[in-house]
């Protein structure tokens, strides 16, 4: 384990245990210990991507049958929808 590991432990370990529990729910949920699509975004791309969830739990945005055909048809293609 290196210095910085420990430290980070060390700080962990000084949580009240709802925030340790709290803190690994976190970590889990935000898939920051795999090689996931989201771990591998930019700082700017999870910044869009929240931007884009509270839009949509605002109820804000077109609906995705909208979006796909107006994509389809900028592009010349048939549209399934």
């Amino acid at each position: 384990m290196t210095r910085a590991q420990a430290q980070i432990i060390d700080l962990i370990m000084s949580l009240p245990l709802s925030e340790r529990r709290e803190l690994i729910e976190h970590v889990q949920g935000t898939a920051l210990l795999e090689e996931s699509f989201y771990s591998r975004m930019t700082a700017g791309q999870r910044v869009a991507l929240e931007e884009s969830i509270a839009e949509a739990d605002r109820g804000e945005g077109a609906p995705a049958g909208e979006v796909f055909r107006a994509l389809f048809q900028k592009h010349g293609l048939e549209s399934p929808v």
